[in-house]
């Protein structure tokens, strides 16, 4: 049976108010992937994150900055080359032994050095391995990133973990927030203050960075393809959507009148998630009954998926209708049209307006899951 440590719907806080306010804490099992191009920024996120645990906290060094170094009360894991954990199979293991204690926090540091001595494959097949097992774990870890560093791997790694938040160039940036829909695409001047963190957001560009992302990849549209369209070069849509710069009005107007939309749909366009996704953790340990498709009159087919350790499968028919996906053992990743949620035993994946791709084991033992469909 998998290992949950939480049986409620508790939701841990980050040691930043202002960070707690915008995802609401932290949820078990979380993975956050924090890239940021300020030292200063990083050390005082990861500090709070550490010193607020109410239960073990691990720092995992692996590179040699000057912040390498454990707080009061926290143990150091340390990776660097030619210290105790430097074999990264044997820190590999460490870090999801230590994820396995009830509360565990962790943070490690950092995948940029992972990168340079593993190469983009390797650093990404590391994460792969490790995120899962933390997340089934019910532990909550911080992966410090720079993009310069780690840009090779950013979007696998978004694939995988549950969290993404970008804070480069003094800008604040909510990339992925897993079951945090209010705080996906949104923009803030970050600083820290005397009382800690402050976030200024900066509502337009938020909105339309998060407007033209969702747009152009519901259209299957490149980044390149978008600024022809608009008649701008390919890096001003790669810093809007960033949160970097805005688009004048006549540019705007170009691109709503290419691609048939309002300015009102590009400043904003929220389409329709199309999944509903229940943890094991957020269900009230009380018994109790959670509707997901509460319909009597559904007529219903029902499967048995097993994968062997990372094999990866799919649907043997497109299926327009409701599905359902529950996990019985192992961690899976669905592969939606744009979205990759990944599962643990005893969660749950009811997809009403998308539609399921496919499905990955990520842990290198046997999975198994249930797909239904209603006819």
């Amino acid at each position: 049976m998998a290992n949950m440590h939480h049986e409620s719907d508790h939701a841990y806080n980050t040691g930043e108010p202002t960070l707690d306010d915008l995802l609401g804490g932290l949820l078990p099992g979380d993975n956050i992937v924090w890239v940021g191009d300020q030292r200063e920024l990083h050390n005082r996120i990861e500090g709070s994150f550490l010193m607020t645990a109410d239960g073990p906290a691990t720092l995992v060094a692996l590179n040699d900055l000057p912040d390498a170094k454990a707080l009061p009360g926290v143990d150091l894991v340390d990776g660097r080359p030619g210290r105790p954990h430097a074999d990264l199979l044997t820190l590999e293991r460490e870090i999801i032994h230590r994820g396995s204690h009830p509360g565990a926090r962790i943070v490690i540091r950092d995948l940029d050095a992972l990168v340079r001595r593993l190469g983009s494959k390797g650093a990404l097949g590391f994460f792969a391995r490790t995120c899962p097992r933390l997340f089934d774990q019910g532990a909550v870890a911080y992966w410090r990133a720079s993009r310069q560093g780690t840009s090779s791997i950013l979007d696998g790694i978004q694939r995988i973990t549950q969290c993404v938040i970008d804070h480069t160039s003094g800008r604040l940036r909510v990339v992925k927030a897993e079951g945090r829909l209010h705080a996906v695409g949104r923009i803030f001047d970050v600083a820290i203050g005397p009382d800690g963190i402050t976030l200024d957001e900066v509502r337009v560009l938020g909105r339309l960075a998060d407007g033209i992302r969702r747009l152009r990849t519901s259209r299957g549209l490149t980044q390149s393809e978008i600024a022809r369209l608009a008649d701008v070069s390919p890096s001003a849509i790669s810093q809007v959507e960033s949160g970097q710069r805005g688009l004048s009005l006549d540019t705007l107007l170009t691109l709503g009148t290419a691609l048939n939309v309002s300015i009102d749909e590009l400043i904003g366009y929220q389409p329709d998630p199309g999944y509903i996704l229940a943890r094991r953790d957020r269900i009230p340990a009380r018994r109790g009954v959670v509707p997901l498709l509460d319909n009597p009159e559904a007529g219903l087919r029902a499967y048995l998926v097993t994968l062997g350790a990372g094999e990866s499968g799919e649907p043997h028919a497109v299926h327009k209708g409701a599905e359902l996906v529950l996990v019985g053992t192992g961690v899976v990743q669905i592969v939606l049209n744009e979205e990759t949620p990944v599962l643990r035993a005893g969660d749950a994946l009811l997809v009403t307006t998308d539609a399921i791709h496919g499905w990955k084991n990520l842990l290198p033992e046997t999975t198994r899951l249930f797909w239904i469909v209603r006819d």
